[in-house]
């Protein structure tokens, strides 16, 4: 496939990753420049990975910056350009930039702006199939199936200045989530897990919050008993990626910072809640699941009226043991409560 390609990216964090299959299998086939606009967060969930020619980041939503956008576009003479956002501003851009071929998802009534409609189907698929069936529509071969990142050397390089070094090997923590409260394992399951894990194995805890997630990192640290073995980073997604990269396992909510450890081939245990699963399902040899089958999910609303029974289902010694066999451990699980958290 020939000529200049751009490709505007997903938003969210876990779908910039499974995008990488598509990504990588669009970059194999094209003899041509291959450029991207999109946060400019993208450009560090994607370094190392040698895909793009070129990054136009997206700083702002006004419209004086659209038109900016557009008119840069105009000059760059594309020959093709990718919607995979299903958005119409992402298709009012390819189309106001006059770009001969524009391909994506009809939906959100933007099929008029399109030149290729990539085919729907009738019932939910993995994020990864969805990007894939657009190297389909484009006749070209799927060259990757699996989500992988990269850490570069200046990536490392620049963590290891900024952030101390850890002696201690470490589980990483990712407790929040963007999307809404109904995806958060509550604070006191997550703290029980530190303690499990500071009284029966050689690990240190690091806790990874969000943006302006810091209080749920404090509230869990505030509600363990061994304090001293869990810290608390906040960092941004470039050095998220550095971290995610040297720690021994990954425990998180089913949110994006989870797709980068997988990516990483970071053995990755997911606390499924109210959302279909069905979106996110690809394979993986380093994803453990915990999904309890309750009569209201999935749901998939971001908060919750039923006191969160499907996340309340999941009990931290049941994640502990599951670690454990994956990881190892020392020493018996003390599942005494009272003798644990002096209560």
């Amino acid at each position: 496939m020939t000529g200049k390609t751009i490709v505007y990216l997903p938003n969210w964090i876990g779908d910039m990753v499974m995008a990488t299959p598509f990504l990588k299998s669009l970059r194999a086939c094209l003899d041509g420049e291959l450029w991207a606009i999109g946060k400019p967060s993208a450009m560090s969930i994607y370094n190392g990975l040698g895909l793009f020619n070129r990054f136009i980041p997206i700083e702002g939503r006004g419209i004086v910056h659209f038109f900016d956008t557009v008119n840069l576009l105009k000059g760059l003479k594309f020959e093709r350009a990718i919607a995979m956002p299903h958005s119409m501003r992402s298709a009012l851009l390819f189309f106001l930039a006059g770009i001969r071929q524009r391909i994506g998802y009809p939906r959100n009534k933007r099929g008029f702006m399109l030149t290729m409609h990539i085919r729907e189907t009738n019932k939910p698929e993995p994020t990864v199939e969805h990007y894939l069936r657009i190297i389909d529509a484009l006749g070209e071969k799927r060259l990757y199936k699996d989500p992988v990142l990269a850490v570069t050397p200046d990536e490392e390089k620049r963590y290891g200045e900024e952030h101390r070094y850890r002696v201690k090997p470490y589980i990483a923590f990712i407790p929040g989530s963007h999307y809404g409260p109904s995806k958060r394992w509550p604070s006191s399951c997550f703290a029980e897990l530190a303690d499990l894990i500071s009284e029966n194995t050689g690990y240190n805890v690091v806790i990874l919050p969000g943006k302006n997630e810091i209080e749920v990192g404090l509230d869990i640290k505030d509600r363990a008993v061994h304090k001293d073995n869990i810290e608390i980073e906040d960092i941004g997604i470039s050095d998220l990626k550095v971290c995610i990269s040297r720690a021994t396992a990954v425990v998180s909510n089913d949110t994006g910072p989870r797709h980068i450890s997988t990516a990483l081939s970071i053995p990755t245990f997911v606390l499924i809640g109210p959302m279909d699963e069905a979106y996110t399902d690809y394979p993986s040899p380093n994803t453990f699941r915990f999904i309890k089958d309750v009569p209201c999910r999935p749901c998939n609303k971001k908060t919750c009226n039923r006191d969160m029974e499907c996340l309340m289902g999941i009990k931290p010694i049941e994640v502990y043991k599951k670690l454990e066999e994956i990881i190892g451990g020392k020493g018996e699980v003390k599942d005494d409560k009272k003798d644990r958290r002096g209560r």
